[in-house]
């Protein structure tokens, strides 16, 4: 119980600090909006805006200043941001200190995984339980994020020695079902627990039991780059995790939020990237391997996770320099 109010402590700190950046920001911009009047077919512009109760009107001349309309534009991103802080900050200050706190179960199968020498035989954890391995063992900023599903990568081919997966999540007391396509995922403490590999290359169906490990995960697309140069982090007491590397995970995220199936998730996909890039920016291993990774994708793979970039933008207007970096480095 005590790590759970110390967690939603932490998240309200974070979200006051924004509301105090985003409304100090937001003092020093102009506010209003544009209007026009043409006369004599000359047009005329003019900025409105509430004073008080009154609504005031300045003119601005024919030609509208580029740096007005920036200053207009980032007032618009930063107001919209300032909504969600603030329902965000309501709902933590609404939540029951009686939820579950999710940390014991997922321990556990780390640590089974440990013991059993998964991680050696490829093993990954990806997804939001990765993003925060990564906060909490890396000097990396904190970003509040609850998530109930840990998504565990199973190499293909399967080269390790053979190990009922199914039959240890059982005995942990997780119970087992199956998803339409046939593939397995786990429930119990509370999480959900999916396993998923590459998808074949002829992309057949449905999913191959992999019969060393008594398991039938879900195949995907798009999982290879976060194989490439995967890192170990060690989280005490005998429990290690092997995860991509920060500059995998970032680069995949980027690519999964441009992509239409992903549009439910894709702000949630911007910003665990945008924080990890945070990372890459500083750290210079990080960022040369970052550049490393860059230079092996395709052409496809890159326009779509600078558009991602792009739209970071609107979506987290306080960390508009953080992705102008992004934007400068991945070219």
């Amino acid at each position: 119980m005590e790590d759970l109010k110390n967690a939603l402590s932490e998240n309200a700190a974070f979200y006051r600090d924004q509301e105090r950046s985003i409304t100090a920001r937001l003092a020093l911009l102009p506010k209003g909006r544009i209007r026009s009047k043409t006369i004599g077919g000359v047009v005329y512009n003019y900025l409105s805006y509430r004073k008080g109760p009154s609504v005031k009107t300045d003119y601005i001349g024919k030609e509208i200043p580029g740096d007005l309309l920036d200053n207009l534009a980032e007032r618009d991103r930063l107001e919209k941001e300032l909504l969600r802080v603030r329902e965000a900050l309501r709902l933590l200050r609404s939540k029951r200190m009686e939820e579950v706190d999710l940390t014991d179960p997922v321990l556990a199968i780390l640590g089974a995984m440990t013991r059993n020498r998964l991680w050696e035989a490829g093993f990954e954890i990806i997804g939001s339980w990765c993003f925060l391995l990564y906060q909490k063992h890396l000097p990396l900023e904190r970003y509040p994020l609850r998530t109930e599903d840990l998504d565990i990568l199973v190499p293909r081919p399967f080269k390790g020695r053979p190990f009922d997966l199914s039959g240890l999540l059982q005995r942990l007391g997780f119970s087992q079902h199956f998803n339409p396509d046939g593939s397995m995922y786990f429930t119990g403490g509370g999480i959900k627990v999916e396993f998923v590999t590459k998808e074949r290359r002829d992309g057949t169906r449905p999913p191959r039991h992999i019969k060393e490990l008594a398991l039938t995960p879900q195949e995907l697309r798009y999982l290879d780059i976060l194989l490439a140069d995967p890192i170990v982090l060690k989280l005490g007491q005998g429990i290690r995790a092997r995860v991509p590397s920060p500059s995998a995970f970032l680069l995949h995220k980027l690519f999964l939020a441009a992509r239409p199936e992903r549009r439910d998730k894709k702000e949630k996909d911007i910003k665990q990237a945008v924080f990890i890039g945070q990372y890459a920016l500083t750290e210079k291993p990080e960022t040369v391997r970052l550049l490393a990774l860059w230079d092996g994708l395709p052409k496809k793979w890159k326009a779509l996770i600078r558009q991602s970039l792009v739209k970071a933008r609107e979506i987290m207007p306080l960390e508009d320099a953080v992705i102008r970096r992004l934007l400068d480095l991945l070219r």
